[in-house]
Parts: structure tokens; sequence; C-alpha cells
């Protein structure tokens, strides 16, 4: 790695409006790394779901919950969203598997928040503090992110505290984008590659529920970040996403034909609320580019 590689992935942020940071390392020699920022703690909006998963899949293991068991999502009850069962009308009932399924490929905010509510705050505490993510936490759920920023504004519903957030000045005195917050969802790129090293490694839970997982970030439908950056047909991009106003992230694993395998996240917070910012989503691109890059050609 080389200083002019950190100097463009820097300069990539810049050119965004955001704030960045970055760690991407090749999965079978974790000594080669490129670095940025990568123990800043950052909130982590829907890549909370990520350390979920592997939580759920830690309890299929120890017999606690049958993945195949299904459950009813009521209209009524369930969290709102735009994707996946969040955003549909009428009752819905699957597999807690198949939940898993949505809250990975589309970040289904209704599937993520029952999974919270089956796994609990102290199981996935627990899978951290074994795999030694110890910068990383997982309070709550995506209802929890809603409401933290529904009462930054004393707002009645949460699109009214996004109409503020998008006209506010500054960002920096609002507790929903602290990562100090104790409330708050938090994690580092750093403890986000180890735990993805974890689940390549068959380290994270058995090699069956790790397979699993792998294949359901696989088919993650978002290509507008990690995605972009590798558009051929024989590399194989999995991530999970992250993306709530100010918020931009992406953590994944990229891998290709001749068996490389590198392991990248990419946190961003915009310097104002904006619900559509393609340079925020370029700039991941542009930024773990540049870091596989520097691994895979590291003389150049």
């Amino acid at each position: 790695m080389t200083g002019a590689t950190i100097a463009k992935i820097e300069r990539s942020f810049q050119d965004a409006g955001v704030f960045g940071c970055l760690h991407a390392t090749d999965l079978h020699d974790r000594s080669r790394e490129v670095s940025f920022q990568a123990d800043e703690q950052v909130v982590l909006a829907s890549v909370f779901k990520l350390p979920l998963a592997v939580a759920f899949a830690r309890m299929v293991d120890a017999g606690e919950i049958d993945p195949l068991a299904t459950t009813t999502f009521d209209p009524a009850q369930r969290t709102p969203g735009s994707t996946g069962i969040a955003a549909m009308t009428d009752p819905v009932t699957l597999s807690w598997r198949d939940a898993v399924r949505s809250m990975m490929t589309v970040s289904d905010n209704a599937a993520a928040d029952a999974l919270f509510d089956l796994v609990g705050a102290s199981r996935i505490s627990a899978m951290l503090a074994d795999i030694g993510l110890t910068a990383t936490r997982v309070v709550g759920g995506t209802r929890d992110l809603y409401a933290s920023l529904v009462d930054d504004f004393g707002s009645a519903s949460l699109d009214e505290a996004i109409r503020h957030v998008q006209n506010a000045a500054t960002l920096s005195e609002l507790s929903t984008f602290d990562a100090g917050r104790a409330a708050n969802n938090v994690g580092t790129c750093l403890d986000m590659t180890k735990l993805l090293e974890a689940v390549w490694q068959d380290r994270a839970a058995s090699s069956e529920q790790c397979a699993f997982l792998r294949s359901v970030m696989a088919q993650q439908v978002w290509t507008q970040r990690l995605a972009a950056a590798f558009p051929f047909d024989d590399v194989v991009v999995s991530g999970k996403t992250g993306t709530f106003v100010a918020l931009r992230h992406e953590c994944g694993v990229v891998e290709y034909p001749n068996g490389e395998a590198y392991a990248i996240a990419v946190f961003t917070l915009s310097t104002r609320g904006r619900l559509i910012l393609p340079s925020a989503d370029a700039s991941i691109a542009h930024a773990a580019k540049l870091a596989v890059a520097a691994l895979r050609h590291p003389a150049r």
C-alpha cells in the first residue's frame, strides 16, 4: 500500500462532500491491507443487519431456533420501509431463514426488526465479543434509529423528521448520527472486515450457516456501491449496504475467478442530509476500486 493510494481515497471522499473511512484486506493474507480511518466508529445504519444475521446463524447452530419455522408479519405492527415485507400491504408468512434472506438481499426493515426481537441484543453482543469485534455494538433495530431521528427534532413523524434533517445546516448536533451515543448501533470498518473474514473462513458460525450467509450476501440487489467498482461477470461481489439520510455504507467481499478474495468496508457520512446523493455512492465504489487495486498490484 502506498501513500498515493490513501491520498486518492481521501480525495474521492472529499470530492463527494462526505466524511469517509475504509478498510480492505486480502482474505488469504490479512497482513496485506489498505486502511483509512479504519478505527473510526460510525453509526451503522442497516449494516447492523450483518452481525444480526451472524447471531441468528449461531442460534440455528445451537438448536435454539428452527430456521424453517414460519412467522407472520402483520402490517399493523411491522417496521415500515421501502423494500421487502416492510413495503407490503397485507400479512406475510415466511420462514425465519427467508426473513434473513429478505433482510440481507433487499435490506428489509420489517424482517430485521422481527429478527432482532427474536435474537436479542445479548446474543449479538456475545457473538461480537467472541470474534473480537470490540469497537462494534448493536443495541437496537431499525425502529430505534427512526425513533432517534424523531426525538432529535421533536417531530410528529419520521417523514417530518427527515424533512427537518434535509434542511439542517449541520448534522453535528444530531444524536442520530453520533457514534458516541450509547443507544446507537456503531462499528468500524476494521471490525466489519474482521466479521466478513470470519464468515468467509467458516469461523463466525458452522460451515453450513456461513455458506448460507455468503449465499444471501451474494444475492444483494444494490449495485451502486461496491458492485459498481467490479462490473465483471466472473467477479462475485457479496455485500450489505447501510443507508439512512446522511449515512451511506457498504461492507462486503470481492471474489475473483482465480481465487483471490478481498474484504472491504466503506462508511460515509455526508455533510448534509440528502436522500439522493449519487456522488457519495460513487465515492464508495471509487475508494473500493482503489483499495483492491492496491492489494492486487502492490508494485504499481
